[in-house]
C-alpha cells in the first residue's frame, strides 16, 4: 500500500484509507517527521557550540558550520513541508509509486555509520582524505565495482575540497594529511 499526496487516484484504482485531519490522526510517520525536522532545526540552532573549532571572527559562510547549517536547515524545511504534504495524503491499493516495504535498511543503517564515521574524520584527517575514504567506503558498501568507486570517488572528492576550501574557503581544522 502506498500514500499519495493530493487527493487523486489513479484509473481503477481503490483508497483503502482516508487520514485524519485532526492532530490526534496523525500517523506515525508524519510525527516522526516533524520530530525529525525539529531535531534538525534544534542541531541547526546548535552548531555553534557542536562544531569545533569554530573561529569566532570568521562569516559563518566560511566556517566549517557552512555545510552543516546548510544541510541542517533544509533537512528541517523539507521535513516540515513533508508533514504537511502528508496532511491528506490518500493511502492507495495497488499503486505502482515507490513502495517503502522494500527499504534496504541495513543498507540505510551502513550509511549513516559511515557518515558518522566521515564527520569524526574530517578534522583529524583534513577534508579530501576523509571525503575520498568516505566515498570510497560507501561506494563499495552500495555494490559499485573498483573501476566505478575510483571513477566516482576522486573527481568527487577532489571537486568538493576545491569548491568548499579554495571557493568557500570553509574552515575545517588542520588534519594529519590535506
Amino acid at each position: 500500500m502506498d500514500w499519495r499526496s493530493d487527493d487523486r487516484t489513479g484509473h481503477g484504482q481503490e483508497v483503502t484509507m482516508r487520514p485524519e485531519s485532526s492532530l490526534r490522526g496523525w500517523s506515525w510517520d508524519r510525527v516522526f517527521l516533524l520530530v525529525l525536522a525539529l531535531l534538525a532545526g534544534g542541531l541547526a540552532l546548535a552548531s555553534r557550540t557542536l562544531i569545533v573549532p569554530y573561529p569566532q571572527a570568521v562569516a559563518w559562510f566560511e566556517s566549517a558550520a557552512f555545510f552543516p547549517l546548510l544541510a541542517l536547515g533544509l533537512m528541517a524545511l523539507a521535513g516540515v513541508v513533508e508533514v504537511f504534504h502528508r496532511r491528506r495524503a490518500l493511502e492507495l491499493k495497488d499503486s505502482e509509486e515507490l513502495n517503502s516495504s522494500q527499504a534496504r535498511m541495513g543498507l540505510a543503517w551502513a550509511m549513516l555509520g559511515l557518515f558518522g564515521l566521515y564527520m569524526l574524520a574530517v578534522p583529524w584527517l583534513g577534508y579530501l582524505s576523509s571525503t575520498l575514504l568516505f566515498l570510497v567506503a560507501s561506494s563499495r558498501v552500495l555494490g559499485f565495482s573498483w573501476r566505478t568507486t575510483w571513477a566516482l570517488s576522486l573527481p568527487l572528492s577532489l571537486a568538493m575540497w576545491w569548491v568548499f576550501l579554495k571557493l568557500l574557503k570553509v574552515h575545517f581544522g588542520h588534519g594529519w594529511l590535506i
